[in-house]
């Protein structure tokens, strides 16, 4: 159960002003709780929409979504902040039934059922005998598998997925469980590449879920709508000064502008981070340039009617089908979430199928529609529009000993200047909730400060 709790509990002064870089769900989040607690909050975003990676938009009547997509009702201070939006009405429970497919067979389970898996015939006696027998050396480690011990991992950090998979488990599970769940659909990146993640997604996100007929992104349009959000504004420049920092940007059209602030948070990728501040210890620059994110490309396709198939999701062998590692069927995951006789699904590309990632939108789309087509037979015929979205970065895919490089990034920051916060997706398994709860993380401790100095300075009570 998570136990995080914010460790302020009276507003800040109501004269001090924070800057938050980034209006994704980790920035929107920190500029939430600062202005809840009486901070004056501007939010600057380069793009021309907030929402970042956690983004629905509306196309041709479908409401496309350009990122994260499946939440988990273990996000828990996800699930508050919605609440104390007053959205609880617009999200509910969504579907956990997803599908594999092997050799043209597609065998469903939920996720939040051990017993599905139990009576699968996707795998063997023998693989569900390993997997089984893998339990309790998963359970050893579980410890480890939460949104705040990630970065003291010490075994599974040591491991690649696909490692860790052929000590404990089979190839038939490597194969039809493992690659298509987490060489792509998931993370999208390659098992010999990632580390410990596999441990943690399978622990936290075979739950039940949720989600809103108005898409995911229906959190960030919201909290983007009740901020001060100053969209085509790029920041170039946070430096510290006497009174707290200044915040050096460019409009639309070019022009170079400076704020002060008394806090700022940083809430970007984390190569953006050095670009941005100038005075950032050389370690802490290497560390954040050189963290690797894989590219996303996401395929969206409106159809009527819809495919057949009942799951939310299917999941692919490479074997079976080498260009799609995943399939998204939007309209199966919660009611209205698509007008009725419709349907629209998001493909996934294998991560490593690059040449789709630099082609023209036509090539990608024709390229999607034969892959989606050999999925679902007839399907072509039932396209109405099509989507491409390019993410690049996308997630972070933390290789080996990953964990370890986390925890001395994150050591020295314990003492440094509380007014300077970093957050995003990269201080954890890369995840809309990880990056959320990092802008929670931020807040406080910019908050705390904020509070102990407003308390200092109050006339001693003779």
């Amino acid at each position: 159960m998570e136990t995080h709790q914010h460790p302020f509990t009276a507003p800040a002064t109501p004269a001090a002003t924070a800057v938050v870089v980034g209006a994704g769900i980790a920035g929107l989040t920190a500029a939430w709780r600062l202005r809840r607690a009486g901070l004056r909050v501007r939010v600057r975003e380069r793009e021309s929409a907030a929402g970042g990676r956690m983004r629905t938009v509306d196309h041709d009547g479908f409401r496309v979504e350009l990122g994260a997509s499946i939440l988990g009702r273990n996000y828990t201070g996800m699930l508050r902040l919605i609440e104390e939006l007053g959205l609880t009405h617009q999200f509910g429970p969504s579907s956990t039934l997803c599908g594999f497919d092997r050799d043209n067979t597609v065998h469903r389970l939920r996720t939040d059922s051990r017993g599905d898996l139990l009576r699968t015939r996707l795998i063997g006696p023998r693989t569900k005998a390993a997997v089984f027998r893998a339990l309790p050396n998963f359970l050893a480690h579980r410890r480890c598998l939460d949104w705040d011990t990630m970065d003291r991992n010490t075994y599974p950090d040591a491991l690649s997925a696909s490692q860790y998979a052929r000590r404990h488990l089979t190839q038939e599970a490597i194969d039809h469980l493992c690659e298509p769940l987490f060489g792509g659909g998931i993370v999208l990146a390659s098992t010999d590449r990632m580390a410990a993640d596999m441990l943690f997604y399978t622990a936290k996100l075979l739950v039940p879920h949720f989600n809103s007929p108005q898409g995911a992104g229906l959190l960030t349009r919201t909290l983007a709508d009740r901020l001060d959000v100053e969209l085509n504004t790029r920041v170039t420049a946070v430096r510290r000064r006497d009174d707290g920092f200044s915040v050096t940007w460019r409009d639309e059209g070019g022009g170079e502008h400076t704020d002060r602030a008394d806090a700022v948070v940083v809430a970007v990728p984390a190569p953006c981070v050095p670009g941005i501040l100038p005075e950032l210890a050389p370690l802490d620059r290497d560390y954040l340039s050189s963290l690797p994110y894989s590219r996303a490309l996401i395929v969206s396709l409106g159809l009527e009617p819809p495919p057949r198939e009942r799951a939310f999701a299917l999941f692919l062998a490479r074997r079976t089908h080498p260009a799609l590692v995943g399939i998204e069927l939007h309209h199966n995951k919660i009611p209205g979430r698509v007008d009725d006789g419709r349907g629209l699904i998001t493909l996934h590309p294998r991560q490593f199928t690059d040449r789709w990632s630099d082609a023209d939108i036509a090539t990608i789309t024709e390229e999607a529609i034969t892959a989606a087509a050999a999925v679902f037979p007839g399907l072509r015929d039932t396209v109405l529009t099509s989507h491409v979205s390019r993410q690049d970065p996308a997630l972070v895919v933390r290789p080996p000993g990953g964990y370890a490089d986390l925890c001395a990034f994150n050591a020295p920051r314990r003492t440094t200047d509380p007014r300077l916060q970093l957050a995003g997706d990269y201080f954890g398994p890369s995840s809309t909730y990880g990056a959320l709860r990092s802008g929670e993380e931020a807040a406080a401790r910019i908050l705390t400060h904020l509070t102990r100095t407003h308390r200092s300075r109050r006339p001693h009570e003779s």
